[in-house]
């Protein structure tokens, strides 16, 4: 007798990228990838366009309830950005019209450290979007980029990358002997293991002498793969936040209206779910980073003045529940992400912290540091709890002893025997 089955299939097939099927992964994304996943959107789905019309429109504002006593930080002047003072140098180094839009898009697309951050084609691209009906080519967007990188200032801002830049200031240099050795080492062309003992060194010499990146204004510059996504600044007014601005996206009004005019709408509902979901997803990132920041801002204000040995305990869960939003989200919103701030550039999940006693933990490891940074003789874990307890903080020999193993800080003994 044969057996009665029953067979269920179900499938699903979406016309979307991966990282655009699961919002998980936007949610966690850094600003770079999200950047490209943006453009990518913009190319791909007609039901898509960038806003040009608000170009002005500042996303800056001030924490409530922010200001301090402190006259001594009162007196922090606000830091004119890199993008502000580029911006004014482009209107006097003779670019016509066309060639200064384009020059304005390259400078919203700097890094911190000044690199250009996407590619010459994508320049392009960006600006016949902007401007359909006008001409273009690489050739021409190269040479205003060429034009950038010498004649404003720092020398060197929209290079491409360390390599980039660092055969720019060759190039640009004099009495360096054997430039053109040197030259071809840097871009690859002739291998070192060709090269004399003597050659090698007067290489490994020149290009340590070099700058590594075009501008070293910012902290940890040196570190370009870390690029922050918020920049917080203290000025006489207050706590400063401003979010790292991505491409303003809307859905095009004039494709909307053809809708009705087409007869079979399975691909143009698609794209227009798809374009839909995107826009709500920018504007939800954008609003609750703004709410994390301020909440952070009003709380750790101390640590994101004086340094991280002030930070207070707050965790994740606390900080959730209080702007009323799921852990997981706020954990997945959090993640790769980084701020500028007055002590540097931090992950924002450097300002959480669990708490021992009143303090919190990281701020007591800070407190270690310090210790042990400015002992005359090693200091015993125990001379630590010491110190720490007369500082009026609560803890125990061991916790100072798993503290200091976590920060890799060797014990009394070896660092006696070290010195």
């Amino acid at each position: 007798m044969p057996k009665n089955t029953l067979q269920q299939k179900l499938s699903f097939n979406f016309n979307l990228t991966p990282l655009l099927k699961n919002s998980i992964n936007l949610l966690s994304m850094p600003y770079e990838e999200l950047l490209v996943e943006i453009n990518n959107a913009l190319e791909e789905n007609i039901i898509l366009t960038e806003n040009t019309k608000n170009t002005e429109k500042t996303e800056e504002f001030y924490s409530s309830n922010s200001k301090t006593n402190e006259d001594t930080f009162a007196k922090l002047a606000f830091k004119e950005s890199l993008f502000s003072n580029l911006t004014s140098q482009l209107t006097n180094i003779g670019l016509n019209k066309q060639q200064l839009s384009i020059a304005h898009i390259m400078v919203e697309n700097l890094t911190e450290v000044g690199f250009l951050e996407v590619s010459i084609e994508t320049i392009m691209r960006v600006y016949l979007r902007k401007h359909p009906n006008t001409f273009i080519d690489i050739q021409q967007c190269e040479a205003i980029r060429q034009k950038i990188q010498t004649q404003l200032e720092p020398f060197g801002i929209a290079s491409f990358n360390t390599q980039d830049f660092l055969l720019l200031q060759i190039n640009h240099s004099k009495n360096i002997s054997e430039q053109s050795l040197i030259v071809k080492l840097l871009s690859g062309k002739t291998d070192i293991t060709q090269v004399s003992p003597l050659q090698k060194r007067n290489f490994i010499k020149v290009v340590n002498n070099l700058s590594k990146t075009p501008t070293n204004q910012l902290d940890n510059a040196q570190n370009p793969s870390i690029q922050p996504d918020i920049f917080i600044n203290k000025t006489v007014d207050g706590w400063h936040i401003r979010l790292k601005k991505l491409p303003d996206i809307t859905l095009n009004k004039e494709y909307l209206a053809l809708r009705k005019q087409i007869p079979d709408k399975t691909l143009f509902n698609e794209h227009l779910n798809i374009a839909r979901g995107l826009v709500d997803f920018l504007t939800y990132r954008h609003q609750y980073l703004q709410q994390i920041t301020k909440a952070l801002v009003a709380k750790q204000h101390q640590a994101l003045d004086k340094g991280l040995a002030y930070l207070l305990p707050l965790t994740q869960k606390q900080l959730a529940l209080a702007l009323n939003m799921g852990e997981s989200t706020l954990s997945r919103l959090i993640k790769n992400k980084y701020m500028d701030t007055p002590i540097g550039t931090l992950s924002i999940q450097d300002l959480f912290s669990a708490n021992v006693g009143v303090h919190a933990s990281k701020s007591i490891q800070h407190r270690i540091i310090q210790i042990i940074r400015h002992e005359n003789k090693a200091l015993s874990d125990q001379k630590i709890c010491d110190l720490l307890t007369q500082d009026k903080v609560v803890i125990c020999r061991r916790t100072v002893t798993k503290y200091r193993k976590k920060l890799n800080i060797p014990c009394a003994y070896q660092r006696n025997t070290m010195n």
